[in-house]
C-alpha cells in the first residue's frame, strides 16, 4: 500500500521475445537510456536492470523476465502463513524457496494485512476478493496450461443453514457486504474479524460441521467460523448449538478458466494491446506485471521512485513503459513503499532485494508473486566468475566462483584451478593493462578479464567515522586512488590495521568491506589503515551521549495541522516545566489519520543523532508517533517510535535510520492512527532529547594535488574559458593568444565586450548560464554544439538549470554517440548527480569536463576529470595539456611565519594550488618539497606553503602569476 504520510547481455532496456503491440506509436520525446544488465538467475528467468531519462526525469527499473512455456520453471502465489499476516517479500521467498519475486495485491496495511483481491495457490482458493464497497474483480495469474492472463474474479460459494441455502460472500477476508455471510477458515490466522465499514455482526463457530458456539473466539482448528452482516447476522444468532452448517466454495472467473496462481490487482494497464487510460496522477514506485501476446512471456517489473535517482511513475507513464518492453497485456499491482523486487544470483541460495526501496527498509506485505524452479541435481554446468574489475599494480584481488547446476541453484565447484591468479584464486597486478583470468572446475570454465591500474597514489577508508551501539555492525570501505584518479577496492589482503581491540572487532567480509563489530559499550578509537607506504585513518565510536533539543517550554508559534482528522495545541503541566498538549479527534475517517505539531523553526540537533527519546503523557488509545526531521540535504522524512499503548507519563524512543545525512533538524512530532479505530485523543510532549555519537578526532587525508593542473609554470595558447566576463580576465584571456575562447556562462551585454575585445583574432563559444533566456540564441548562437580542432571533439552543452535534462532535453537524443575519441566537454555547470554518473559512464577515458561551477580545481570521478574554472573577478582557465588557473590581481602579499609562507593577492585570493603561479629563489633555495639538501639554506613546498631552514643564511622567494610578481627576503 502507498499512504499518503508514510513513507551483461546487454546494455540498455531489454525485450525479450515479446511482441510488440500494434497500437505503439512514436514517442515525440523518446527517453534516453542510460545504461543496463542482464543476466540470467533461473531456468527460462533473467534479471535485468535499467536507467533512463526523460523530460520528467530519471527512472531506475529492475525487472525478471520469465519465459512460462520452459517446464523447469513454476509461477506460484508467495504468502505469508495466514491470509491475516504481513512479511517482506524477502522472508516469503524464502520460506517458499522462491529464486525471484515481487510484492502483490494491496493490503490492509496497519491492520489485518489481508490482500484486497482473490488469493489461488496450486489451484486452491485461500481468500475471496472485495466486493463493498469498491469491488476488487480484476486479477492476474497463470493458468492450468501455463499462460499469462488477466480476468475478472469472483467467490462462488453457497452456504446451507438449517433454513436453506444462500451465497457465500467472503472468505477469509476483512471486507463484506452490509448484507451478508463471510466465512473464516484456519487460514486466516489470528487478525482481527471486525470488517470495513460494517458494526452489526454475529459470528458462529463451526466443527465437524454442526454449530459449536455462539460468539466464538479463536478459529478452530477443525473448523471454521461463519460470520453474519446486517440481516443475515439475525439469522446466525438464530442458530442452535449442533445445527447442522455447511460452506462450500471456489473460484470463478471471466474469462472462465482454470488457474494455478492468481491474485488480485489495482488496474488493468495494457489490453489486447491497447493502452487503457489510467486517472491516478500521483507520481510513486510502482510494481507491474505483464504478458506477451500468447501468454508465454512474463515480466515483473518494479520502477523505484522516491529517490533523486528514480523519480517514480504515474500509472499512465508506467502502462506506456510495459507497452515499450513489449507487453500486450499487463496491470499494476501494488506500488509505494511496497514495491519490492528479490532474486538470488546463479549458484546462490538466497534471495535479496534488487531494487532501492522508497521506505528505506523493506516493507512487510500481503502477498507476492514468486518464481521456483525443478529441484536441481547439484551437478556442475555452469561458473559466474566475479573478478572485481580492477586492481592496482602490486597488489591483490580475490576473484570468487560460484558453481550452478542446470537450474542455476547451487553446485559444488570441487577444487578449481585458476589461470592468470594463484591457487587460491589471488591476483597480483603485475603491470598497467587487462589481465586475463579464468578458473575451471570439473570440465566447466569461465574466462574474465580485470583491469590492472598503475600504481597506488592514496587511499581512502569510508565512511571517516563510523557510529556504533551495542549489537550492531558497521561496514568500511577502503578505496585506492592513482595517481590521476583512478578508483579501485583495496582487497583486505593487502592491509595492516592498527586499532584498539578492545574497542572494537574488525573482520573482512566477503565483498571485501570491512565488518566491524564493538566490544563495549562505550569509547572512541581511531582505526588507521596501511597499504604499503599509504595510509588513512577512520574514527569509531561506541555508545550515545543525551543531548537536549527541546523541552517545549513555550509553545508559543508551534502549529496544528492534521490529515482527515482535526484539533489543537496547547501548553500543559509537564514533568520538567511546561509540556506541548497535542489535542486531535479521529472520529471523522477510518482512513490514516494524523495530527502534528510543528515548531516555529526547525531545531538544530548538536552531533549525529542515532535516536531520539521524548517523554509522552499517554492515554493508551494506541497512536502511532513520529518524529519529523530534515537532513543534510534537505530531503525531509519521518522518524517512528512505538504505539502509545501506556497511560500516564513514559519516555519513548525513535531510532533515526543510519542512511540519513547528518547534521539533522527536528521540524515537530506527529500522532498517527493507521487501524481504523475511531476517537479522541489528547498527548503531552515534554523533554526531547537526541542520543548523539561521541565525538571522535579523527587526522584528515592528505590533500590531493592533480596532476593535471599545471602550479609551477604558465604557458599561454591552449584554450581559455572564462565563467562569465569581467573586464580584466577577458584583457588576460585575449592576450594569451588562445586557440579559441569559450564563455561559460553569459549576461546580455557579454557578446558585445568580448567583440569589442577580441575583434575578431579566434573563434568564440558561448555555453549558457543562469541568464538563459528564450532570446539567448537569437544573440549568443547555439545552445549545445559540437566541433573539432586539432583532434579535439568538444562538445558543448547547455546546463543553465543545473542539468542538461531541463536545460534543453532535445541535446541527450545523439550525446553518446558524439562521446567518441579525444572529447572535452564544455558546460555551465552539471549539480544532477544522475547526469554527472551518465556522463562519467559514457566519456572515453582520456575525456575532460570543464564547467564553470564548483570549488575552482579539478575533482576526479574514478580518473575523469571535471575541471572546475573560476569565477571570472578570481581568475581564468588556460587548458592545453594541462591545467592553468590563472588568477586576476591587482597586488600580492608574502606572508612568512615561523612554519607557514603564503601568498595572497591585494583581494585576499590565496596563491597556492589550484591557482598556477611560479615561484623562484635565489641560490640556496630548494622549491618542491620540505627536504633539505647539501647546500640548501631553505626547502619550501609551494602546494602546501611549508618550509624548512636548513642552515643560516639570506635568501629570496618570488611568486609570479599573470606577469605580476613579489619578493620576499629571508
Amino acid at each position: 500500500m502507498r499512504p499518503a504520510s508514510l513513507s551483461a547481455l546487454a546494455a540498455f532496456l531489454v525485450v525479450i521475445s515479446m511482441t510488440t503491440s500494434p497500437s505503439a506509436t512514436a514517442d515525440p520525446t523518446p527517453p534516453v537510456q542510460v545504461d543496463g544488465t542482464t543476466k540470467p538467475i533461473g531456468p527460462g528467468t533473467t534479471l535485468s536492470t535499467f536507467t533512463r531519462v526523460d523530460p520528467n526525469g530519471w527512472l531506475s527499473g529492475t525487472v525478471l523476465t520469465a519465459d512460462l512455456s520452459d517446464p523447469r520453471l513454476t509461477v506460484g502465489l508467495l504468502t505469508p502463513p495466514h491470509v491475516g499476516q504481513v512479511q517482506t517479500v524477502t522472508t516469503m521467498a524464502t520460506a517458499q524457496h522462491a529464486f525471484a519475486g515481487v510484492n502483490g495485491d494491496f493490503f490492509d496495511i496497519n491492520n489485518t494485512g489481508a490482500p484486497r483481491g482473490i488469493e489461488v495457490s496450486n489451484g486452491q482458493l485461500l481468500k475471496g476478493p472485495w466486493t463493498d464497497p469498491t469491488p476488487w474483480r480484476p486479477s492476474v495469474g497463470v493458468d492450468a496450461d501455463d499462460i499469462g492472463r488477466i480476468v475478472n474474479a469472483y467467490l462462488d460459494g453457497k452456504v446451507t443453514l438449517p433454513s436453506g441455502q444462500l451465497p457465500l460472500d467472503g472468505l477469509n477476508q476483512e471486507q463484506a457486504p452490509p448484507n451478508g455471510l463471510a466465512v473464516f477458515t484456519p487460514a486466516w490466522g489470528t487478525a482481527s474479524r471486525a470488517f470495513y465499514n460494517v458494526t452489526r455482526v454475529h459470528e458462529v463457530a463451526v466443527v465437524n460441521g454442526v454449530v459449536a458456539a455462539h460468539d466464538p473466539g479463536p478459529i478452530p482448528d477443525n473448523g471454521f467460523v461463519l460470520a453474519g452482516t446486517g440481516s443475515d447476522a439475525d439469522l446466525l444468532a438464530g442458530l442452535h448449538i449442533g445445527d447442522p452448517v455447511s460452506v462450500t466454495y471456489g473460484p470463478r472467473t471471466e474469462p472462465a478458466n482454470t488457474f494455478k496462481t492468481l491474485i488480485g490487482v489495482r488496474d488493468v494497464a495494457i489490453r489486447d494491446g491497447q493502452v487503457q487510460t489510467l486517472t491516478d496522477t500521483a507520481v510513486n514506485p510502482e510494481t507491474a506485471i505483464g504478458f506477451s501476446q500468447d501468454g508465454k512471456k512474463m515480466q515483473l517489473v518494479v520502477i523505484d521512485g522516491r529517490t533523486p535517482a528514480s523519480r517514480g511513475v504515474t500509472e499512465q507513464q508506467l502502462a506506456e513503459i510495459m507497452q515499450q518492453r513489449g507487453a500486450y497485456n499487463a496491470v499494476i499491482i501494488d506500488g509505494g513503499g511496497s514495491s519490492t523486487l528479490v532474486s538470488r544470483d546463479a549458484g546462490t541460495p538466497d534471495v535479496w532485494q534488487r531494487n532501492v526501496p522508497s521506505d528505506g527498509v523493506e516493507r512487510e506485505v500481503g502477498n507476492g508473486i514468486g518464481l521456483f524452479a525443478a529441484p536441481g541435481s547439484g551437478r556442475l554446468t555452469g561458473i559466474d566468475l566475479n573478478t572485481g574489475d580492477k586492481v592496482f599494480t602490486g597488489l591483490h584481488r580475490q576473484l570468487k566462483a560460484t558453481g550452478y547446476d542446470e537450474e542455476y541453484g547451487p553446485a559444488d565447484l570441487g577444487t578449481p584451478h585458476w589461470f592468470g591468479a594463484d591457487r587460491n584464486g589471488l591476483v597480483t597486478g603485475r603491470q598497467p593493462g587487462t589481465a586475463q583470468v579464468a578458473v575451471a572446475a570439473k570440465g566447466i570454465s569461465r574466462q574474465g578479464k580485470i583491469q590492472v591500474l598503475p600504481a597506488l597514489s592514496r587511499i581512502t577508508a569510508t565512511p571517516k567515522v563510523v557510529s556504533l551501539l551495542a549489537g550492531q555492525t558497521a561496514r568500511v570501505q577502503v578505496t585506492g586512488y592513482g595517481a590521476i584518479g583512478e578508483s579501485a577496492a583495496i582487497d583486505p589482503v593487502d592491509m595492516k590495521l592498527d586499532y584498539d581491540h578492545s574497542l572494537v572487532g574488525i573482520a573482512p567480509n566477503p565483498d571485501g568491506t570491512l565488518a566491524l563489530t564493538p566490544n563495549t559499550t562505550q569509547g572512541t578509537g581511531v582505526v588507521t589503515v596501511r597499504v604499503g607506504d599509504h595510509v588513512s585513518e577512520f574514527g569509531v565510536t561506541v555508545g550515545l551521549k543525551s543531548e537536549p533539543v527541546t523541552g517545549f517550554d513555550d509553545v508559543t508559534g508551534w502549529k496544528f495541522s492534521s490529515a482527515r482528522g482535526s484539533g489543537a495545541i496547547a501548553g500543559a503541566p509537564g514533568q520538567t516545566g511546561n509540556a506541548l498538549r497535542l489535542n486531535f479527534d479521529f472520529t471523522k475517517s477510518v482512513e490514516i489519520r494524523t495530527a502534528v505539531a510543528t515548531a516555529p523553526t526547525p531545531i538544530p540537533v548538536d552531533g549525529t543523532a542515532r535516536q531520539f527519546q521524548l517523554a509522552v503523557n499517554g492515554d493508551g488509545k494506541g497512536e502511532w508517533l513520529a518524529a519529523l526531521i530534515t537532513d543534510a540535504s534537505g530531503a525531509n522524512s519521518s522518524v517512528y517510535g512505538e504505539h502509545v499503548t501506556w497511560n500516564g507519563w513514559q519516555r519513548t524512543t525513535f531510532t533515526v535510520p543510519t542512511t540519513v545525512k547528518e547534521p539533522i533538524t527536528v521540524r515537530g512530532v506527529e500522532a498517527i492512527e493507521a487501524t481504523r479505530a475511531q476517537y479522541s485523543g489528547q498527548l503531552d510532549f515534554d523533554d526531547l532529547t537526541a542520543g548523539v555519537a561521541l565525538p571522535v578526532a579523527v587526522p584528515p587525508d592528505q590533500p590531493v594535488l592533480d596532476p593535471l593542473v599545471r602550479e609551477q609554470s604558465t604557458s599561454d595558447g591552449g584554450v581559455a574559458v572564462l565563467s562569465a566576463v569581467t573586464d580584466k580576465a577577458l584583457a588576460q584571456a585575449v592576450a594569451s593568444h588562445p586557440k579559441f575562447l569559450v564563455v561559460d556562462g553569459t549576461a546580455p551585454d557579454t557578446k558585445a565586450k568580448v567583440d569589442a575585445a577580441v575583434r575578431g583574432r579566434f573563434p568564440v563559444y558561448y555555453s549558457p548560464g543562469r541568464d538563459y533566456g528564450p532570446d539567448w540564441t537569437s544573440t549568443f548562437g547555439p545552445d549545445h554544439q559540437t566541433f573539432v580542432r586539432d583532434g579535439i571533439r568538444y562538445v558543448l552543452l547547455n546546463s543553465a538549470t543545473g542539468a542538461l535534462r531541463s536545460s534543453d532535453y532535445a541535446q541527450l537524443a545523439d550525446l553518446k554517440d558524439q562521446l567518441t575519441g579525444r572529447v572535452v566537454v564544455v558546460t555551465y555547470g552539471i549539480s544532477d548527480p544522475n547526469e554527472r554518473r551518465m556522463l562519467d559512464h559514457w566519456l572515453p577515458h582520456d575525456a575532460e569536463v570543464i564547467e564553470a561551477t564548483g570549488p575552482t580545481g579539478v575533482e576526479r570521478d574514478d580518473g575523469l576529470p571535471w575541471i572546475h574554472v573560476p569565477a571570472s573577478d578570481i581568475g581564468w582557465t588556460t587548458v592545453t595539456d594541462q591545467v592553468e588557473f590563472r588568477p586576476v590581481l591587482d597586488g600580492i602579499t608574502i606572508t612568512a611565519d615561523p612554519d607557514k609562507i603564503t601568498a595572497t593577492s591585494a583581494s585576499g585570493l590565496p596563491l597556492r594550488y589550484p591557482m598556477s603561479v611560479t615561484w623562484t629563489g635565489s641560490r640556496g633555495v630548494r622549491i618542491g618539497d620540505t627536504r633539505c639538501g647539501w647546500g640548501d639554506i631553505l626547502a619550501f613546498d609551494p602546494s602546501t606553503g611549508d618550509y624548512e631552514r636548513c642552515r643560516s643564511g639570506s635568501v629570496e622567494l618570488t611568486i609570479t602569476a599573470n606577469h605580476t610578481s613579489q619578493t620576499i627576503k629571508l
